[in-house]
Parts: C-alpha cells; sequence; structure tokens
C-alpha cells in the first residue's frame, strides 16, 4: 500500500490512488486518532450492535432534515462505513480523513470522492451544503475551532451533522483508548456549536436503553493515569454474538420509540444545526 511517503510537500495537493492529498506524513500515532483503531474498526464495524444502531441513527436524521441531492462531506469518517450505508440510503457523499489507511478502507465501500487532510487547514471554502463529523469532535483538543473550520467549508445556510459520546460521568478507560479528550452533555454540545455560528434545529441522546451497562462499563473499567500501552490499542472490538444480537435488538425498539424518551440522558448525542 502507497502511504505519500514519496510526495513532496510541493506537489500537494495531488490525486494518487484515487484520493486528493493535501497533506502528507501523517504520524500512525497521532495526538487525535491513533491509525491502528481503523484496521480495528474495519474488521468490527459491519456486524457489531453498536455501529449498526448508529448508522441507522444517523441515516434517519439524514432522511429528515438532508435532501439527497446535496453536496455532502464526511470528514473524520474512519473507515467509511457511515458513508456507504448513506449511499446505500440515496446520498453520494465524499469522505475526508486524516488517515491514508481509513481512505483505503473506504475505497473497498466503493466510496469514489476520497480527501486526505486536516480539519485545523481545511482546503475547501463553501464548498459543501452539509458537513458530518461522527464521533469525531470529542479527540479534538480545539473542538470550538474544528466546528468554525467547518462553517468556512459550508455554503450559506449549510448544515452541520454530529454525534459524540455523552456523558463525562461515563467516562471509562475506553475513551482513553480511543483518544478522547472528552465526553459531552446536550448543553456543552450546544454551546460549543451555537458558538461557532450555528443555530441548532435538534439534539437528541441516543444508546439510552443501554444505558446501565455503559455505567457498568465505567465502574468495571475505570480509566487511570497509566499510558495507553500498544498492546491496548491494538485490542479487537469484539462481543458475544448472542448478546450482540440482544443489544442490537433492544437498539431496534429503541430506535423506534424514541421521540417519545425523555431527552436527558444516553450513551451519545446527535446534532444537526445549520450555519446562520
Amino acid at each position: 500500500m502507497v502511504v505519500g511517503n514519496d510526495i513532496n510537500q510541493s506537489d500537494l495537493p495531488i490525486l494518487k490512488d484515487g484520493i486528493t492529498r493535501y497533506i502528507k506524513n501523517v504520524k500512525k500515532k497521532h495526538d487525535d486518532y491513533h491509525a491502528n483503531g481503523l484496521d480495528n474498526l474495519y474488521k468490527a464495524e459491519s456486524n457489531h450492535f453498536w455501529f449498526k444502531c448508529r448508522r441507522k441513527k444517523i441515516v434517519s436524521f439524514f432522511k429528515k432534515y438532508i435532501s439527497t441531492h446535496q453536496k455532502i462531506i464526511e470528514i473524520g469518517a474512519g473507515t467509511g462505513s457511515v458513508s456507504r450505508a448513506l449511499v446505500y440510503a440515496g446520498y453520494k457523499p465524499a469522505v475526508g480523513e486524516l488517515h491514508l489507511s481509513g481512505l483505503y478502507y473506504a475505497k473497498t465501500y466503493g466510496i469514489k470522492d476520497l480527501y486526505q487532510f486536516d480539519l485545523f487547514s481545511p482546503p475547501f471554502l463553501n464548498e459543501f451544503d452539509t458537513i458530518a463529523m461522527f464521533d469525531v469532535l470529542e479527540h479534538l483538543q480545539e473542538d470550538a475551532l474544528a466546528v468554525k473550520n467547518v462553517a468556512k467549508m459550508l455554503k450559506t445556510k449549510g448544515r452541520i451533522v454530529l454525534t459524540v459520546p455523552a456523558h463525562n460521568w461515563l467516562w471509562n478507560r475506553d475513551d482513553k483508548i480511543a483518544g478522547h479528550k472528552r465526553r459531552y452533555s446536550k448543553e456543552t454540545l450546544v454551546s460549543v456549536v451555537e458558538s461557532t455560528g450555528f443555530n441548532v434545529l435538534e439534539v437528541r441522546y441516543f444508546f439510552i436503553f443501554i444505558l446501565p451497562l455503559l455505567w457498568l462499563r465505567t465502574v468495571i473499567n475505570s480509566d487511570s493515569n497509566k499510558l495507553v500501552t500498544d498492546e491496548e490499542y491494538n485490542i479487537d472490538i469484539k462481543i458475544n454474538p448472542v448478546i450482540n444480537w440482544v443489544l442490537l435488538v433492544l437498539c431496534d425498539v429503541e430506535e423506534k420509540v424514541n421521540k417519545y424518551l425523555p431527552n436527558i440522558a444516553g450513551g451519545s448525542l446527535i446534532l444537526i444545526a445549520e450555519k446562520k
């Protein structure tokens, strides 16, 4: 696999292997996201209940708020599995990612428009109708600056769609391994987004029915001050098939009744906002 080390900075941007590259030599152990995590995601996210349920939630939000003819990009797209689900739903998203390995994975899913760039040096201006970032913001030290840069890339009245992990009281060792800087409440997420030039249209908690299990994970797998080891970075994302099926059914039931549930707590948040 070509990793871009043969590209000089003066050559950029360059189209190579179907990927438009605006940066080079990204560290595998990047402070925002460790590239090894993408290998684990690619192996797990097709069948794991958490990823399947999150994709369904995202697609339902898109169908409610975003038309299929809009110009869309998913930034920090990982392997591109959510974008693939959006393609199945009739959308035509581009994918932006820091790590080349993620873009190569997205290519295997049939995603055509692939861009390697850093959100803090965005190569686009007033380009997109919708920008999506799914479980990205919590990785970034300067989350408000990231959202400001998203606003620059959006057209007038463009929209941003976000998911983030919820509640600092659910913080656990897995957050540190994943490279999270924080978890969000509904209020803190809205504050960041509204302070950067957006009007929030809707924000909701989800993964509500499994909240007791997430709290139990926090108790069992509490964080420590120890640095994350290479072994922890390389742990496969595995779950018992029977438990996976039960949790998938539970989350499917939640999705059907979510609009009737109190919007006060959950394992994750989803938000959509419009550029002022």
